[in-house]
């Protein structure tokens, strides 16, 4: 399986509450990131459906 690398920015205080709260539930943000790019793309379904569309 070949793997693209993504990298983005965000502001450190953003990144260093998330990697708080993500350590506590025993995950990397990385790993945090690869379950919700993963979920999107097995069900087809994003937690932002339908946020930006005015339905």
């Amino acid at each position: 399986m070949s793997e693209k690398l993504i990298q983005l920015r965000v502001e450190d205080s953003v990144k260093d509450k998330a990697d708080e709260i993500f350590k506590a539930q025993g995950l990397t943000t990385q790993t945090a990131i690869k379950i919700f790019l993963t979920q999107v793309a097995n069900t087809g379904q994003s937690p932002f459906d339908n946020l930006f569309s005015g339905k």
